[in-house]
């Protein structure tokens, strides 16, 4: 068995440079054209916040920002071009934090494309980042204790997130509301992909993540009611550890490939699901599950729920399974045989399979 690589989120943290923003309003000390911007909240540099430092930003500015709590929501509406993005960054060796505030709309939201926000901590917003535009990169940042979700894609092609820590997001039961408004830990995520506008999203990178601690999903596809397709996503090298369920893949997901992530399940947050799993699939097809390790030493935690015949046209295979129990659910039905899956689905017939195992 491969060893169980020992991710963190301290040890993530070491490798960030934390950057963060601040309210709308604030001194203006330099000039709306240069192209490097200073932000210290203290007031030692040309702004005292995020935003204001974004007034007159175009193609190739880069905003460094310095210790300091920064609070309000920053609204990016001016966009970078692909070889001269748009830059938000931690000032060399300072730690700033955002807090955008709890209340419904507050976080750092992305109206814009080709915008790189990178090394900030982001806490105490209703979502910690929200992107209703494409081309944009999350990379090294902490996002965690947000009241809704940690990272919210809408309807946006060419994202890309990578090498974040985003952990114990949806800390308010009451703003993660099932469809009937009712209180719904379950439905609060670390990365939600929604296809709210019926668009599609294409080309989603989520990459050397450490997510955790969330009553819902991990990461959580949603292309529910649509005609398009969440087409061409990559997970890769992320450690999944202990949120309610591991990914869930809810209806018109095809082409994913879910490669080299850990996935592990030794404790459970506050959720109200009543079962769980390491990954769940709807309707979707033509995905690549393979070469993940998959850990849990919870006897009710399912491996995997299919919840229909159509989902059973993915490839799944080279994976390392240890596991406490024998639950699964296939073609909606849920079953206790686990050790006889492979001859059952044609999957995993490469894997290394061991219930009980340590």
């Amino acid at each position: 068995m491969k060893e169980v690589r020992a991710i963190t989120p301290l040890l993530l943290l070491s490798f960030l440079f934390i950057t963060c923003s601040g309210d709308s309003g604030g001194t203006t000390t330099g000039t709306s054209d240069s192209l490097e911007r200073i932000v210290d909240a203290s007031g030692g540099g040309d702004f005292r916040s995020i935003q204001s430092a974004l007034v007159g930003a175009g193609p190739g500015t880069m905003i460094l920002v310095k210790n300091g709590t920064y609070n309000g929501k920053i609204n990016i509406t001016t966009s970078g071009t692909e070889n001269n993005p748009i830059i938000i960054a931690n000032y060399p060796g300072h730690n700033p934090v955002i807090v955008p505030g709890n209340e419904t709309g507050n976080r750092v939201e992305f109206n814009a494309e080709h915008v790189v926000l990178e090394g900030v901590e982001i806490r105490g917003g209703h979502d910690g980042v929200k992107l209703y535009q494409g081309n944009n990169t999350i990379r090294n940042n902490y996002i965690h204790d947000n009241i809704y979700q940690g990272i919210l894609i809408i309807s946006a092609d060419n994202i890309i997130i990578e090498g974040n820590t985003i952990s114990d997001n949806g800390v308010d039961p009451g703003q993660c509301l099932s469809e009937e408004g009712v209180s719904s830990p379950k439905h609060c995520h670390g990365v939600y992909m929604s296809d709210f506008e019926c668009t599609g999203i294409d080309n989603t990178v989520i990459r050397n993540n450490y997510i955790s601690g969330h009553g819902g999903r991990g990461i959580q596809w949603n292309g529910f009611g649509c005609g398009s397709e969440m087409t061409n996503t990559v997970v890769d090298g992320n450690l999944i550890e202990n949120n309610s369920w591991g990914l869930a893949l809810y209806y018109n997901v095809k082409g994913a490939v879910i490669t080299n992530n850990i996935f592990i399940n030794d404790s459970r947050p506050i959720t109200d699901d009543v079962n769980w799993t390491f990954i769940g699939i709807w309707n979707s097809q033509n995905n690549i599950i393979t070469n993940n390790e998959f850990h849990t030493t919870l006897p009710d935690f399912a491996a995997i729920q299919v919840v229909d015949s159509e989902s059973a046209n993915n490839t799944v295979d080279h994976n390392i399974w240890r596991l406490s129990g024998t639950l699964w659910i296939w073609d909606g039905v849920e079953r206790s045989d686990w050790q006889n899956h492979t001859e059952v689905t044609g999957w995993d017939l490469n894997s290394d399979i061991c219930i009980g195992c340590e």
